[in-house]
């Protein structure tokens, strides 16, 4: 179309007609108004994406997964032929989390996140929808360490008890099942190799090389096969009085919470102690020294008994330690019997995974 140059600059020449000319208002109308909405559409929705600050997240020993989960480009193609169509669908999630929300294992009944999650800050919520997508695709190693974020963070005070119990279960999963995890490793048994050789090499409990790798006795280890073992564990068990409960941690980091039930204050001293000897169906003696038998009804000690000895400072305390019951009703409150006592089937992972020697702290 022939220009010429007017009083504006460059304008078309009106002398010249053309059936498009009375077309480019509305067409220029279309691209102001559509162009930002595509723009919008594309790359809409950053503002949401708040950084993640890393105040109270603490020191691990192994790298943490990243928070932010990554964005795909945008594209306002895609956008535009998605334009009003579940727009809403996934949003705040991570791809595998938003495809699996009805059937992975958050939605469980036995664990499924507690109602007060929807009021954390958003930097939680996608923790916890990070470890919802590693569960789906069932890595449960790196569930745990988000989860471990979440544990330490200062803004997830509601759902801290939620992530305890959750890193418990997985950690049980990984220390009892046929699955690596940091903290383990794999031995090929040689001639002269001996559970009790191997379970004090690696500093494991004889119990434990066996359950973990589903060996019933010790004389069927056979040369040649591989097995778990946890490789120079240190753990250390802290019971809290006012909160009846007690924390077990491996190599510095949270590894399970247990309730508890107490004996009279004075008969639980608080102090440092190591274990000294476990014992199994242990017999109990009354104040009046009539041994009571195991199973027997009168038996408060449980399934089993771990005897503590005072460390360092700490005055003696002559027949403190840690013991099953028959009752767990009996947990969570004081009691005028016994000392430190679990649940049977707590007490009896604590004897498989603690060897002689653990640390054991008592504390208000």
């Amino acid at each position: 179309m022939p220009l010429q140059r007017g009083t504006y600059g460059i304008e078309y020449d009106e002398r010249q007609s053309s059936p498009f000319r009375k077309l480019w208002l509305p067409a220029a109308l279309i691209l102001v108004v559509v162009l930002p909405l595509l723009f919008y559409r594309g790359c809409g929705g950053a503002s949401e994406r708040a950084p993640v600050s890393d105040d109270g997240v603490g020191q691990t020993r192994y790298r943490l997964p990243e928070v932010e989960t990554p964005r795909e480009r945008p594209s306002l193609w895609r956008h535009f032929l998605n334009f009003g169509i579940g727009s809403n669908v996934g949003k705040g999630r991570p791809p595998a989390a938003a495809a699996t929300a009805k059937g992975d294992r958050w939605h469980d009944a036995e664990v499924s996140i507690p109602p007060a999650a929807k009021g954390q800050s958003p930097e939680v919520r996608k923790l916890l929808d990070q470890v919802t997508a590693h569960e789906a695709e069932d890595d449960l190693v790196n569930a745990r360490l988000v989860l471990q974020q979440v544990l330490l963070r200062k803004d997830a005070d509601d759902v801290r008890a939620f992530a305890e119990r959750k890193i418990g279960a997985l950690n049980t999963a990984l220390a009892f099942g046929d699955r690596p995890m940091p903290e383990k490793a794999k031995h090929r048994i040689a001639a002269g190799d001996l559970v009790s050789k191997l379970a004090k090499r690696y500093g494991n409990t004889q119990e434990y090389v066996l359950k973990a790798n589903g060996i019933d006795k010790p004389e069927q280890l056979r040369i040649g096969r591989e097995i778990w073992v946890l490789q120079a564990p240190v753990f250390e068990l802290t019971v809290f009085k006012r909160s009846s409960s007690a924390v077990l941690t491996l190599n510095g980091l949270f590894f399970k919470r247990y309730e508890v039930g107490l004996g009279r204050s004075a008969a639980v001293p608080c102090g440092t102690y190591a274990i000294r000897s476990r014992v199994a169906n242990p017999l109990y003696r009354p104040p009046d020294g009539t041994p009571v038998a195991p199973g027997n009804a009168r038996n408060i000690l449980g399934s089993r008994w771990v005897a503590l000895d005072a460390t360092g400072a700490t005055p003696d305390a002559s027949g403190l330690g840690l013991h099953g019951t028959r009752n767990p009703a009996a947990l969570g409150r004081p009691s005028d019997e016994g000392y430190v006592r679990f649940r049977n089937a707590d007490i009896e992972e604590l004897c498989t995974l603690l060897p002689n020697g653990t640390a054991v702290s008592i504390t208000e």
